[in-house]
């Protein structure tokens, strides 16, 4: 699977958004972490493509500004790095 959400065409104009959907790619490459979160027991969870849209769309979401707003409500504040 792609792991791709239904918005990368934001990516070029959002590089947060980027970040967000470049390093869900690469936890899920390494990790399968969607298919741990939805199994049972520690076992992995069979995934349709749906449950991938929805959420590699999800984390890219957050990264968006209006993610990025609920993160801020939910208390999280982004770091710079110089």
């Amino acid at each position: 699977m792609a792991h791709e959400g239904k918005s990368i065409h934001r990516l070029k104009q959002n590089p947060i958004e980027k970040l967000f959907h470049n390093n869900w790619i690469r936890e899920q490459e390494q990790g399968h972490i969607l298919q741990y979160l939805l199994g049972d027991d520690n076992r992995r969870a069979h995934l349709a493509e749906r449950d991938e849209l929805v959420a590699a769309t999800v984390i890219q979401w957050l990264g968006s500004p209006v993610g990025q707003g609920f993160l801020r409500d939910c208390g999280f504040t982004q770091e710079v790095n110089d």
